[in-house]
């Protein structure tokens, strides 16, 4: 079994149900709202490591469904700032790399990005071990030059992501909740900003381009 990575308080609750198994109905909305991030922060990393972005189909020409879900965007990047100084940040990608490329399978990935999350009550660190070990792992395919697996990987993590862990963010009342609660007061602040310019210029856009 995988050894995980994260690590929980001893003062954190035990795993909610829907983490241990059962299966609430997740309005399609937070599911799409759950794909249109992670799709969002995986270009992103990619165009941190200076590549150039694959062509594939759930990464091309990303647009929020809903123009306030540019706010979430910009709290989740500010929280993986954060979290990339931590030594964490630095664990997670580790773990990522030391996946065996050539063994894995729609099943298996699921079941080690169940086992990274596993552990304990909502927290940051957890969302974001999970949004980090996926999007690791899919770099580290690109980067060995297997963009199939690449392709394969995106589809089985926002599989995971629009699934069972749009439940877990469901059951603790949605990505804004969970993202507002998660954050201090200066990075509120900051993000927040940057969410109205966000929006703002988006609103602009679809203003002038709608016919």
């Amino acid at each position: 079994m995988a050894r995980k990575i994260y690590e929980p308080s001893e003062n954190e609750d035990s795993l909610s149900t829907e983490e241990q198994g059962a299966e609430p109905i997740v309005d399609s909305q937070l599911q799409t709202q759950s794909r249109e991030l992670y799709a969002n922060f995986v270009r992103e990393e990619i165009q941190l490591q200076g590549l150039p972005v694959p062509h594939v189909p759930s990464l091309d020409d990303i647009q929020f469904s809903n123009p306030l879900w540019v706010c979430n965007a910009s709290s989740l990047r500010q929280l993986a700032n954060e979290f990339s100084l931590s030594p964490l940040r630095n664990e997670v990608r580790y773990r990522a790399q030391s996946v065996d490329l050539t063994t894995l399978n729609g099943q298996n990935f699921s079941e080690m990005i169940q086992e990274v999350f596993s552990g304990g009550s909502l927290t940051k660190e957890r969302i974001l071990v999970v949004f980090f070990f996926c999007s690791d792992v899919a770099l580290f395919a690109l980067q060995n030059h297997t963009l199939n697996l690449f392709s394969k990987l995106i589809q089985w993590s926002t599989d995971y992501i629009a699934g069972r862990f749009s439940n877990f963010i469901h059951s603790q009342g949605g990505w804004t909740a969970v993202l507002n609660n998660s954050m201090n007061t200066l990075l509120k602040m900051s993000a927040t900003a940057a969410c109205c310019v966000a929006v703002i210029a988006m609103l602009v856009f679809i203003r002038n381009n709608w016919k």
